[in-house]
């Protein structure tokens, strides 16, 4: 969010006929949608307070959502279609604005689990590991999003959309799909809720050790409440004074 700072001797006009009431809509419907002017960098250097090795799950295609601590996986979000390209998946279309995780009907469509020297989580394809869309939705906000990318062959490119609190896309970034950790970092407005990441590796490629944090952070809705009720109290305090002035200017 970019603040504007204001002079004290600066004044501020609203167009004639454009009352309270008016006003404190146009500023709720601002504050619904802040979620702006995030940038998403890579940073490899990264690390998370919290991270997901994926040791404790059932080996193969999972049936619905894979939960691990303060994040759950699952092929897609609700709102973003799936379609797929060359042998792979392709997601296409904006999440609805309450990120909503869903896993894929067939289980070797959705997302599984491989021992790949340690347990890795993939995307699914038709049973083909590695070539599906996996999704991430984080219980709580985070500043920061990595992971160990494992089984590559060098060619082929990965994917990553990321998401703010209200599903707005805060961006999305390509790479070359080698091995090795993959860092990334929100440097300003909303923080990233969700991921989507896909890929066009000919090998097909796991996530192990994926790192994130958990931030204590006031939902869109919340501003948008507290901002009413800051400004519901102004224009009530601002009636009453009117109201006074002019019982005094009748009484005079």
């Amino acid at each position: 969010m970019t603040l504007i700072h204001r002079s004290p001797s600066a004044t501020t006009s609203r167009p004639h006929g454009c009352g309270p009431r008016a006003w404190l809509a146009a500023i709720a419907t601002a504050l619904l949608g802040v979620s702006a002017n995030a940038a998403i960098i890579i940073d490899n250097t990264v690390n998370g307070a919290i991270t997901n090795d994926f040791e404790g799950q059932t080996l193969g295609s999972q049936v619905g959502l894979v939960s691990e601590t303060g994040a759950t996986y699952g092929e897609r979000f609700e709102g973003q279609t799936l379609s797929t390209a060359g042998g792979f998946d392709v997601l296409s279309g904006a999440p609805t604005a309450a990120l909503n995780l869903l896993a894929n009907d067939v289980a070797t469509d959705n997302v599984g689990i491989v021992n790949a020297g340690s347990q890795v989580i993939f995307g699914d394809l038709n049973g083909e590991i590695g070539e599906g869309a996996l999704s991430v939705l984080f219980d709580a906000a985070t500043d920061v999003f990595g992971f160990l990318l494992v089984g590559s062959n060098l060619s082929g490119e990965i994917t990553v959309s990321f998401f703010g609190m209200a599903g707005i896309e805060l961006g999305t970034i390509s790479q070359a799909s080698s091995g090795g950790f993959f860092g990334f970092r929100a440097t300003g407005g909303d923080l990233i809720r969700g991921v989507s990441i896909t890929n066009t590796d000919p090998s097909g490629v796991g996530f192990d050790d994926v790192t994130f944090n958990a931030l204590a952070v006031a939902e869109p809705n919340v501003l948008a409440l507290i901002g009413l009720g800051v400004l519901g109290f102004s224009v009530t305090g601002r009636r009453t004074r009117l109201i006074g002035s002019r019982y005094a200017y009748g009484n005079m």
